[in-house]
């Protein structure tokens, strides 16, 4: 353990060389160069969208394994160099002592919290399962048939599997998040030194920017070295708003930065499909400033699409591959083929995802929860008595209210908000759970305080770095990590061998099912929680993939062996 604690922070700081370094070598529009350009951060987050990209692709043939860091690392040698040759190192400044502290006390935080493996549910039942198929196997034709939890079209996995393929043991991936923490606040703070210094007038971007670094610091903490999409879902979210904020007050957005911008929210979309309405929201935005300050041409506008193509298009592809739907467990877009899953089985899935956000309870009343509105008045008693709703709610309304009597126009708020807005709408309709939206409505407080401040003159605003700082300390000392345990240790857990119709054995995990308690961990494979007879390899072997031999919904398992 003691070894891994010193070799997390060189992955980490490698990592982030090898991703940026690719984002700078194939930013592309580097004529159209807006405010976004210049920065180290933005070239690994869009490194890090391309790496996925690459990724989707790469894994419909080969498993993701140690030579995806070969075939990318030409890119990363080619844009380190081209990184040192257009002297790109030199616009980072010594940030000064606080800020430095501050920052040195995250990376400690962050490097001690990935040593919890208090790994939340979903990380259990089905992430890690999901990563180990992607570093045995290409993409597996009707592997939502086998256990459909593994039919859900979430692209983020891929980058855990990837870091997983250098450092096994599941130990790449439980980094993961942990360096996406890491980078969003070293930005943060390396971005407003001058602020946190008090050497420079607050601004709006640097305000919300601030106000959001605590939450940056806390961002998943309780189950840091869970491999679990949400993370990089809020930090796009924060991502999205802070580049918005920082075109709309240059007045002037280039054609580069509608693309980054763009980017992030197509590649949101794959990571997790809960991303859509600030997606939506964002490009309407993006339209809109694109159109009023004529930024946009043909001919760079079609180069954008092609490359959003190669996100969207092999996205897809992965969807219909693994469950013989685009978006499972949205029932559109079905295809004629003959690993498609039962269309029973999509209901139950999608009912219960739905469900089960409404209410926060298992079995048949989350299923009867996706239909009919008897579950509303306990949603609002949960949800608007949760810390995380009402505070962000009540501060956008304090500024709107308080705004009226100053005389302070909210237009350009309204604007940047039109994301956020956009999201909560989508996101009642489909998945009304609070987790999936946290950086939304604290997007939607903190964005309205920042811009009320930025407009106002107050003599107190010279204590607001000393506030950042004091809340960030706080956050780190609340939750710092007592459970030390070794990182990637994985419970094993119990299985039966199961035989079906056509002689397949399968390994089963038999949990609770009243509970929904399948924890099936990284448990070898071909192994499930739904043990179904009818289940069958489309071929000889277990990467042609597995089908039904008829439509009949799961039944119970027949010859069951010892446990092992």
């Amino acid at each position: 353990m003691v070894s891994d604690a010193i070799i997390l922070p060189f992955f980490w700081v490698i990592t982030f060389c090898f991703i940026t370094s690719i984002g700078y070598a194939l930013t592309p529009f580097k004529a159209a160069r807006g405010v976004l350009s210049r920065n180290l951060f933005t070239y690994f987050w869009f490194g890090l969208g391309l790496c996925i990209m690459f990724l989707q692709v790469w894994n419909l043939f080969l498993p993701v394994n140690f030579y995806t860091w070969v075939g990318l690392f030409p890119f990363a040698v080619y844009g380190a160099v081209k990184m040192f040759s257009d002297k790109i190192l030199q616009d980072i400044k010594y940030p000064g002592l606080f800020p430095l502290l501050l920052l040195i006390a995250v990376f400690i935080f962050l490097v001690i919290a990935s040593f919890d493996n208090l790994f939340n549910y979903d990380t259990l039942a089905y992430q890690f399962y999901s990563i180990k198929w992607l570093n045995s196997y290409p993409a597996v034709k009707g592997l939502g048939n086998l256990y459909s939890l593994l039919a859900y079209n979430q692209s983020y996995f891929l980058f855990p599997a990837f870091l997983n393929a250098v450092w096994g043991g599941y130990k790449g991936a439980c980094a993961t998040n942990g360096l996406l923490a890491l980078v969003i606040c070293t930005e943060v703070i390396f971005q407003n030194t001058r602020h946190l210094a008090g050497k420079e007038k607050l601004t709006f971007l640097g305000i919300f920017q601030l106000l959001f670094l605590p939450l940056c610091i806390n961002i998943g903490v309780q189950n840091l070295s869970s491999p679990y999409p949400d993370v990089l879902v809020n930090i796009l979210t924060f991502k999205v708003l802070s580049d918005l904020i920082k075109c709309i007050d240059n007045k002037k957005i280039a054609f580069q930065d509608v693309f980054i911008i763009a980017f992030y929210c197509t590649l949101g979309v794959v990571i997790k499909l809960s991303f859509a309405g600030v997606a939506l929201g964002c490009f309407l935005v993006l339209i809109t400033l694109s159109l009023s300050s004529k930024s946009l041409n043909i001919s760079s506008s079609l180069k954008a699409i092609a490359l959003f193509s190669l996100l969207i298009m092999p996205w897809m592809i992965r969807g219909v591959i693994s469950s013989g739907y685009i978006g499972f467990p949205v029932s559109m877009f079905g295809f004629d083929v003959d690993w498609k899953m039962p269309v029973r089985l999509l209901k139950v899935n999608s009912d219960f995802t739905i469900g089960f956000s409404r209410t926060h309870v298992h079995g048949s009343v989350a299923l009867a929860a996706a239909h009919g509105y008897e579950w509303l008045p306990g949603w609002i008693k949960r949800t608007f008595t949760t810390f995380g709703f009402y505070m962000p709610v009540l501060m956008f309304f304090a500024v709107c209210i308080i705004s009226k009597f100053s005389k302070i126009k909210l237009g350009k708020l309204f604007i940047i908000l039109s994301p956020v807005g956009a999201s909560i709408v989508f996101w009642f309709f489909t998945a009304p759970d609070l987790r999936f939206v946290v950086f939304t409505f604290w997007g939607l407080g903190l964005a309205s305080i920042a811009y009320f401040i930025s407009e106002s003159e107050y003599r107190w605003l010279k204590f607001f770095p000393l506030v950042i700082y004091a809340f960030s300390i706080a956050v780190i000392i609340k939750n710092w990590n007592n459970d030390i345990a070794p990182l990637g240790d994985l419970p094993k857990q119990q299985f039966t061998i199961i035989t079906t119709k056509s002689g397949l054995k399968i390994r089963y995990i038999s949990g609770n099912p009243r509970k929904d308690d399948w924890q099936i961990s990284d448990c070898t494979l071909p192994c499930t929680v739904f043990p179904d007879t009818n289940i069958m390899l489309r071929g000889r072997d277990i990467k042609d993939g597995f089908r039904t031999i008829d439509d009949e919904y799961k039944t119970p398992a027949l010859n069951r062996k010892t446990k092992y």
